[in-house]
């Protein structure tokens, strides 16, 4: 599975459930993650952060990051590194998708969208001063277009 997240406002913005991590997965992650951010006019350059797996180390991943602004790779013990996005996987697993029964692949995608929903608008979080993701993405997406 990848996992497309928004490190200043924690907002997931896209679960990628694949049968096998592929470098061509990774960048449909990414750019189906991007797609929610231009969705919502922020369209300035990022910095895409990951492990260092082949899928991202691959050509085609940092590619596809150097026409979004630049890749780098990210430690567990980075600041706003790998450790947030650990964090989300471990939520992931163990207040969802453990709890759930799931079968199939399928089962999965529909799981992984639901936990998406509930992590960025129902689930308050310490880190944003209990505030929800979702109104933190949107919040600062509409402060880079204040005059």
């Amino acid at each position: 599975m990848y996992v497309v997240l928004d490190v200043g406002s924690r907002a997931v913005l896209h679960l990628e459930v694949v049968r096998n991590l592929s470098a061509s997965s990774a960048v449909t992650a990414l750019q189906t993650g991007l797609q929610l951010l231009h969705s919502h006019g922020v369209k300035e350059s990022i910095v895409v952060m990951s492990d260092g797996g082949s899928d991202f180390t691959s050509q085609a991943f940092r590619q596809a990051c150097e026409e979004v602004g630049c890749w780098i790779r990210a430690k567990v013990s980075q600041r706003g590194g790998m450790g947030i996005l650990e964090r989300v996987n471990r939520n992931l697993k163990y207040e969802w998708i453990f709890r759930q029964e799931v079968r199939s692949i399928t089962e999965l995608r529909v799981q992984c969208g639901q936990f998406q929903h509930w992590y960025n608008t129902q689930r308050l979080h310490s880190a944003l001063g209990y505030a929800y993701p979702w109104d933190k993405l949107i919040a600062s997406a509409k402060s880079l277009f204040a005059a």
